[in-house]
């Protein structure tokens, strides 16, 4: 089983200005993955960051992955206020994993069927 997790993005950018408490809020709206969006890095400081030129990339918890880092920052961004979904997928296609290690596999995504006239 791979393990997603997608959040909501905060509010605003960072403003000498503007208060703390009114910039970096979660919006509750625009779901993607959780380090993009502005997650808590805390919980993943020390998970391994591989370059991955493939901007169509997504990473995915294992599931140890999961046990070690992504618990941890499925509950740090809910205890912040972040909006939190965590999708899971098993046994995706070899041709999809362009990246794997211990905690995380990196995947294209699928191919979308052309719609229908």
């Amino acid at each position: 089983m791979l393990y997603r997790v997608l959040t909501d993005s905060i509010r605003g950018w960072i403003d000498a200005g503007v208060p703390d408490e009114e910039w970096n809020r979660p919006s509750g709206t625009q779901l993607g993955g959780a380090w993009v969006k502005g997650g808590v890095n805390a919980q993943v400081r020390d998970l391994p960051m591989p370059y991955i030129e493939n901007r169509r990339a997504r990473f995915w918890f294992t599931e140890e992955g999961w046990g070690v880092y992504g618990r941890d920052l499925t509950a740090g961004l809910r205890a912040h206020g972040h909006t939190v979904r965590v999708i899971r997928i098993k046994n995706p296609a070899k041709s999809r994993v362009i990246y794997r290690d211990r905690f995380q596999v990196a995947l294209l995504p699928t191919e979308r069927a052309d719609p229908k006239p």
